[in-house]
């Protein structure tokens, strides 16, 4: 176990213990939080930084370690509320935590990973080229339908580039192909468009962990 929490933590105990009391100081002194409020912030750095750097550990589940945070979330602020009655707290912990610890429980009953999106493990350079190889096919497709080789042509992209930004419009629902041609749905792209959709991802994605009580 010492190995492990060396593993995570990149130093010693001792000095990892000097950091959370530091961070108890900052918080408290500093930005004059009462004493349950720094000690509930700088639990949830501490164990938000473990969950940062044990994503790449072979055979630990991520998820497992979402529910662990969860619950210490959970755990921190109902201690807050119990030792300085401290409302807003209380409230942050244990609804922050509480919805923590039941999508990490809705991922593991439904096998949902954090990777299962191939964008996720894709460093930022790809996810840039990636970005402006999506804006080049939308704006080619303004001018009307066009074939996958086309929009290589146009975009000066290689047809796999161009093909992959094309299934990303798909599943966006921003693009469609009728036969080899492909056509911009342009009612669904502009501010507007992107507020709406986006809105209405986030709060799908908010409301998910709560199907846990949904009978299947």
């Amino acid at each position: 176990m010492a190995s492990l929490t060396d593993s995570l933590t990149g130093t010693s105990p001792v000095r990892r213990a000097a950091y959370a009391v530091g961070l108890v100081a900052l918080f408290g002194v500093v930005f004059d939080f009462t004493w349950s409020q720094a000690i509930v912030v700088t639990v949830i750095v501490l164990v938000g930084e473990t969950v940062e750097l044990a994503r790449p550990l072979p055979g630990l589940d991520e998820r497992d370690v979402r529910l662990t945070l969860g619950l210490v979330a959970m755990a921190a602020g109902g201690l807050a509320y119990w030792v300085q009655g401290d409302t807003t707290v209380a409230a942050v912990g244990v609804g922050g935590g509480g919805w923590l610890a039941l999508d990490a429980l809705y991922s593991l009953r439904e096998g949902i990973r954090s990777n299962d999106d191939g964008m996720v493990e894709a460093d930022s350079s790809e996810v840039f080229l990636s970005m402006q190889v999506g804006h080049l096919v939308a704006e080619e497709l303004k001018d009307g339908p066009k074939t996958a080789p086309e929009l290589a042509d146009a975009c000066d992209m290689t047809e796999s580039r161009v093909r992959e930004a094309l299934e990303y419009h798909e599943r966006a629902d921003t693009a469609y192909r009728d036969g080899n041609q492909w056509h911009l749905d342009e009612s669904k792209i502009g501010a507007w468009a992107f507020v709406r959709d986006n809105t209405r991802r986030a709060l799908a994605r908010f409301f998910r962990p709560f199907r846990l009580f949904v009978p299947s």
